[in-house]
């Protein structure tokens, strides 16, 4: 219980007590000596007791409807126009912390209880998954969970998705044949590609694939290709979008991104030298749902679905696919013509994000035992 309700009701409590009936004290003791007089008994009217109870409830009411707090592992440059939307239309004040997804799962974890935050806004569903695992999500009722595809939900219904992106290769068109390109992600660790790959190895996006990689085919093997992309020589980038610019200036062949920093630079410039190249199946062509959960610890939870319901919307998922270049999830959204029809998109069909939850820990771990 917040700690200022407790007092209220603490003193609510006192006052009642004092006012309850109470037996007189009694005479001094003599050899024969009377009893003392009962004193009156005290009174106190419903009316009173309703006014402490509104009172308490007030406070309580009060403290709450304090900003909602989102911790948002969503790039500001991606999500901060929608965001301001939702304040705007709603009158709700919203106050966000923006860093990696994998970061602000782990700030979750250390803070428990006592997180300021009522929203996680993830770039990946692994680290809500990380969070949900914690205990630390409320369950989401079943109509929220059925505005998007079952694919992009958690199967006990502690988070919901909000838009989708799939994993791709962005490459320069000028120095990167199609025929030369593989397959699946493994394809990747062959000695033609000696220094001409990139990689963000601290991403999100990218740790949520070695989870996937993990989970479908082990540790030893993705330890290998770890190990052995890192031998070829590799570009090392804090983020996705770097690789996309230095593809475009010709200073990276091939590079590891989610597919929408390709298309945000195509709107910009179609005539750009890349593409994004979508590889036939395999973890390295998974795609993910971005997500939002409501942290247990919310004292701003009627904000907080408001906020979800709005991601659901119609302008939030326009906005979504035709200035993010995300696919949309909500059903009746038209997606961006610059985005491929995503069933034709060769991701695994049975990905259980609780499970690659599970392994986020070990991807960190085996990318830098792989010297990344």
């Amino acid at each position: 219980m917040n700690r200022k309700l407790t007092v209220t009701l603490i003193a609510l409590m006192m006052v009642l007590t004092a006012c309850s009936p109470t037996a007189g004290e009694q005479g001094p003791a003599g050899e024969q000596g009377p009893a003392g007089e009962t004193g009156p008994a005290g009174t106190v009217s419903q009316e009173a007791i309703d006014a402490a109870v509104e009172a308490a409830l007030a406070e309580r009411e009060a403290e709450a409807s304090g900003p909602l707090v989102i911790y948002s592992g969503r790039k500001e440059s991606l999500v901060a126009d929608i965001i301001a939307e939702f304040a705007a239309t709603s009158g709700i004040e919203v106050e966000v912390r923006y860093a990696k997804s994998a970061a602000l799962a782990g700030t979750l974890e250390l803070e428990g209880a006592i997180s300021p935050a009522d929203v996680f806004f993830s770039q990946d569903p692994v680290s809500l998954g990380v969070v949900a695992k914690a205990g630390l999500f409320d369950r989401l009722p079943a109509d929220v969970l059925g505005n998007v595809p079952s694919w992009a939900v958690d199967s006990n219904g502690y988070w919901v998705g909000t838009s989708g992106r799939s994993r791709s290769l962005v490459v320069d068109t000028r120095d990167v044949m199609d025929s030369e390109l593989p397959g699946d992600i493994y394809g990747l660790a062959d000695e033609k590609f000696r220094n001409r790959l990139g990689l963000a190895p601290t991403n999100s996006s990218f740790i949520a694939m070695v989870a996937c990689m993990i989970e479908s085919d082990g540790e030893e093997k993705v330890l290998d290709w770890l190990t052995s992309i890192n031998g070829l020589g590799y570009g090392e980038y804090p983020k996705n979008s770097p690789q996309v610019a230095a593809a475009a200036a010709g200073e990276l062949d091939i590079g590891m991104i989610n597919h929408y920093y390709t298309l945000r630079v195509l709107a910009e410039d179609a005539g750009a030298p890349i593409k994004n190249v979508y590889l036939d199946g395999g973890c390295g062509a998974m795609v993910m749902p971005a997500g939002v959960g409501i942290l247990s610890s919310s004292q701003n939870k009627s904000a907080a679905m408001a906020f979800i319901d709005f991601l659901h919307s119609q302008s939030a998922q326009e906005t979504f696919t035709n200035t993010v270049y995300e696919f949309p999830l909500v059903a009746g959204i038209q997606p961006n013509a610059l985005l491929p029809d995503i069933d034709s998109l060769n991701s695994p069909s049975n990905l259980n994000w609780s499970a690659l939850a599970l392994w986020q820990e070990k991807a960190v771990e085996l990318i830098a035992q792989a010297g990344f």
